[in-house]
């Protein structure tokens, strides 16, 4: 940082946008001059040095100086909670000027412990949303592929299940996920313990070929390495609502604001599977997965048809009208709150920040009877997959949270030129508030 800026209480706020996504970038940035056109927004590379400034830090995770956050709670905001993704090798940030370890943590977006944390919760709230929309999930972990076996003890209803398969017409489908993934990385769908040791037996050795044993013990590793020795299975919704015969999974845009207040985006999104659904094809990917970053490469890939407004789905399909997309909305709502109950209480693995907020993306999936599953929740969603067709929802999901998560943060310490047509108020906002801690 070349520029040295003087300290002066009549600074405006400065954005750092590192988002190094051209596409979400791009949006941000357009964003910001439509609601606070007089704010200087920089690249990480190109900000100039602060000095006790309001700063608002919009950047990838790794990127963003948590030191800096937790030391100036008043006048710093940043994208992202600082705890979350920890896996057996736990990374620590040591933040010496506070003498406080952090440790990555990962209470919402790793699979195995979001649903450990739920079904903690179920068990004292039996009453739940949560207990019939969580499909029922176990945690696999495996070192090397010479220790499946014991592995396999571990999942012994999963193994039962799959031996009765054996004399079953209609088999019962199983689906495997690294614990920490996105973007449908890695997933399978498996009927037989045969083809779920296939999985390991190709990529543990492969793997094994990549990683040294010292580098396991160096902290610094890349989490990246640890999804193919920790997985979860999951029952697989073998009946899931079909339009127009294909499989299709609800992404909602999620926003948790400060100590904590989470809302969910109404232009949710419906992305669906590029093949007409066979269930009894598990090798057909494209009939059964519906991340649409798996299906960009291919030739007969085409966005309007993979990429669709959840409120407009009724226009494609007999089977589902208004009352229906009203009443699968507010499942939706009701199992974010409950989530969000669920973990806001672990605070080893879920601790929002005062001067924090964050963007989740989480996934749903509708059975035929209109019942509603949540089958994951992301940080930093790829907002890529709503295209350009449908960029303008993304435009509104950034301008309204800089409405509910940026203004108020900054309007405590001093008047924003904020755009007279625009406004902080939450009535304003698409986003529907579905819960509030205490």
């Amino acid at each position: 940082m070349s520029q040295e800026i003087k300290e002066s209480s009549e600074q405006l706020p400065a954005a750092i946008i590192g988002i190094r996504d051209q596409y979400t970038r791009s949006i941000i940035i357009n964003s910001f001059k439509t609601i606070i056109p007089i704010i200087q927004h920089y690249t990480p590379s190109s900000a100039p040095s602060f000095h006790d400034i309001p700063i608002l830090f919009w950047s990838e995770y790794e990127d963003i100086d948590f030191s800096q956050i937790l030391t100036h709670t008043k006048t710093h905001l940043a994208n992202s909670y600082c705890i979350r993704k920890v896996t057996k090798f736990a990374k620590y940030y040591v933040l010496i000027n506070l003498s406080l370890i952090v440790t990555r943590s990962k209470g919402l977006i790793r699979k195995a412990q979001m649903n450990f944390n739920i079904q903690k919760y179920v068990a004292k709230y039996p009453n739940s949303c949560l207990k019939k929309s969580i499909p029922e999930t176990w945690f696999f972990e495996i070192d090397h592929v010479d220790y499946i076996d014991e592995a396999l003890d571990e999942i012994f209803e999963v193994v039962q299940e799959c031996k009765e398969n054996e004399s079953r017409e209609r088999k019962h489908q199983f689906i495997l996920k690294p614990n920490l993934g996105n973007k449908g990385a890695d997933i399978k769908i498996f009927n037989s313990i045969e083809q779920l040791k296939a999985v390991f037996e190709v990529s543990l050795e492969e793997s094994d070929n990549d990683i040294d044993a010292e580098i396991l013990q160096n902290d610094e590793i890349d989490e990246s390495m640890f999804h193919l020795r920790e997985w979860v299975i999951q029952r697989y919704i073998s009946d899931p609502l079909l339009i127009n015969g294909r499989k299709f999974h609800i992404r909602a845009y999620v926003l948790a604001v400060s100590k904590i207040r989470v809302y969910l985006y109404k232009d949710m999104l419906a992305l669906f599977a590029l093949h007409p659904y066979r269930p009894d094809d598990i090798n057909d990917i494209f009939a059964h997965l519906t991340n649409t970053c798996l299906q960009i490469h291919d030739e007969s890939f085409k966005e309007s048809d993979q990429v669709k407004l959840f409120w407009e789905l009724m226009q494609y399909s007999p089977e589902v009208d208004e009352k229906d997309l009203n009443s699968i909305f507010e499942q939706i709502k009701n199992i974010l709150g409950e989530c969000f109950k669920a973990v806001v209480s672990e605070v080893t693995q879920f601790m929002p920040l005062e001067n924090a907020f964050e963007l989740f993306g989480f996934d749903f999936l509708v059975d035929t009877s209109k019942n509603v599953y949540l089958l994951e929740a992301n940080s930093f969603p790829d907002f890529k997959q709503t295209g350009a067709r449908l960029s303008h929802v993304i435009s509104h999901l950034f301008e309204n949270t800089i409405k509910l998560a940026v203004i108020p943060f900054f309007e405590k310490l001093q008047d924003l030129s904020i755009n007279q047509n625009q406004t902080s108020d939450e009535t304003d906002s698409k986003f529907c508030l579905v819960f509030k801690n205490k």
